[in-house]
C-alpha cells in the first residue's frame, strides 16, 4: 500500500511555478495510512489575501471512480461546503471552462476557472480565466492521482489562490482559518463522498 508515497508534489510560493518533489515524513505516511488527511500549507498561506498548500488523502476507490466524480459538477454543492452553484460552460476536447459560486453568510464568490484533464498523465490543472467575471484575484493548480496495489488512490491536492484585500478585511481571523482549512481539505472531502454512498453512481 502506498507505494508512491516518496514521490509526491507541492506547489511553490505566490510565484506559482512548477512543484518540486518532496518526501512524507513517517508521521504522514501514518496518518494517511489510518485513513486520515495530511495538510501543508505554505509559509505565506493567510498573509495578505494569499491561500495556498497542498492536501493528501487515500481513498477507497481506483482512480477511474474518482476521475468520473471530480467530473460530476452536480454533485459539487452536495460534497463541498459553501458551494452553492458548479456549471461546465463549455468544453473543447480535454478543456473545460467551468463556473463556480462559492457562498459564506458574509460574502459570495463568483469566478471562472479553465480545467484540463489529462488521464494519461494522471493530472487534472486549473487556472482562472481572467476575462469572466472573477471576485478573486487568482487560483491556480492540480489533483494528481497515484494508484496503489491494493486498490485505492493516494490523491494530491494542490492549490493557490489569491483572494482581494477588500474581501478578506471584511471576515473575521477564524473565517480566514476556515477558509485555508477548507482548502485543504478538499480531497478529505471528496474521500467522504466516494466511499459514502455515492461511488455507485460513478461505476
Amino acid at each position: 500500500m502506498l507505494a508512491c508515497l516518496a514521490t509526491v508534489f507541492v506547489i511553490s510560493n505566490a510565484a506559482y511555478a512548477e512543484p518540486a518533489p518532496s518526501e512524507f515524513t513517517e508521521k504522514e505516511i501514518t496518518r494517511l495510512k489510518d485513513g486520515k488527511s495530511v495538510f501543508r500549507p505554505l509559509p505565506t498561506s493567510r498573509k495578505n489575501g494569499f491561500y495556498g498548500g497542498t492536501g493528501f488523502a487515500v481513498i477507497n476507490a481506483p482512480m477511474n471512480i474518482i476521475w468520473k466524480a471530480i467530473q460530476d459538477w452536480s454533485s459539487y454543492p452536495k460534497a463541498y461546503p459553501n458551494t452553492i452553484h458548479v456549471e461546465e460552460v463549455s468544453r473543447k476536447g480535454n478543456r473545460h471552462l467551468v463556473k463556480m459560486e462559492l457562498g459564506h453568510k458574509l460574502l459570495r464568490i463568483t469566478y471562472f476557472v479553465e480545467v484540463d484533464f489529462d488521464k494519461k498523465q494522471k493530472k487534472i490543472k486549473f487556472r482562472l480565466v481572467t476575462n469572466r467575471v472573477h471576485d478573486i484575484e487568482a487560483t491556480h493548480g492540480y489533483w494528481r492521482f497515484f494508484p496503489q496495489k491494493n486498490g485505492s488512490t493516494l490523491v494530491a491536492y494542490v492549490v493557490a489562490v489569491r483572494v482581494p484585500m477588500g474581501l478578506i478585511n471584511l471576515l473575521p481571523e477564524s473565517v480566514e482559518r476556515k477558509l485555508e482549512g477548507g482548502l485543504l481539505n478538499i480531497p478529505t472531502r471528496l474521500k467522504r463522498w466516494i466511499e459514502g454512498s455515492n461511488a455507485a453512481r460513478y461505476r
